[in-house]
């Protein structure tokens, strides 16, 4: 697993929203196991016993599919108020055809990275995003290498999809650039703060301007 976290965190996540999947035939994924942190809240020295890979406490989501698309909730908690946040979408088109459990690599098969939505972070620390990925999505970006958005094939709703996502931060508002923290990969990113490919330690969330970093990872299937 934390291979698949890694991989996930590294790549990080798009297209833009789409309008609600309708359709007769619908069914709910498992999850989010995990709602886990991928950077450390606390930090090195932190008091309350949070460390990377902890769940997210009062954390909570649900991922449908239906015949023509997917809809895709998670409200993430332990947050900075009134900082800026984006949710990406990592799919895979069907789980069954992963090795040892779906992560980066297996994207080739079948997946992609999608935007989904772009908050700020109320008083209490709590976000909720909503995303809608319809079949066909991320066809434009196919061929496009990180940051995200990229894809290998488009999205495809399915009963064996599996969806990971990760709550991405911008750091706090900037003004002239909170358009782009709410909807790019790199919007107010001026240093990167959290995991990097194959490290694991206490890797603090982004707290000045200019940071950020991918802090939370949410996984259906």
């Amino acid at each position: 697993m934390r291979r698949t976290i890694v991989l996930v965190a590294a790549a990080t996540l798009i297209a833009s929203v789409a309008a609600p999947a309708v359709a007769s035939d619908r069914h709910q994924l498992d999850g989010p196991s995990p709602a886990m942190w991928l950077s450390d809240p606390e930090g090195v020295d932190g008091v309350n016993g949070i460390e990377q890979f902890d769940p997210v406490a009062g954390s909570s989501g649900s991922a449908v599919v239906a015949n023509d698309g997917a809809l895709i909730k998670v409200r993430a908690a332990g947050l900075e108020a009134f900082h800026t946040y984006t949710m990406w979408v990592v799919y895979f088109n069907d789980h069954t055809l992963c090795i040892d459990g779906c992560n980066g690599p297996d994207l080739a098969i079948g997946g992609g990275v999608l935007y989904g939505a772009g908050r700020i972070a109320g008083p209490n620390g709590a976000v909720t995003f909503s995303a809608n990925l319809r079949t066909g999505e991320g066809a434009e970006y196919v061929g496009e290498t990180p940051p995200p958005p990229f894809a290998f094939a488009p999205y495809e709703a399915g009963e064996n999809n599996e969806f990971h996502v990760v709550v991405r931060s911008h750091g706090p508002l900037t003004p002239g650039e909170v358009g782009e923290q709410l909807s790019t990969y790199g919007g107010g990113c001026d240093v990167e703060v959290g995991p990097a490919p194959a490290e694991v330690g206490d890797f603090p969330v982004p707290l000045a301007p200019g940071e950020c970093g991918d802090v939370q990872l949410y996984v259906f299937s």
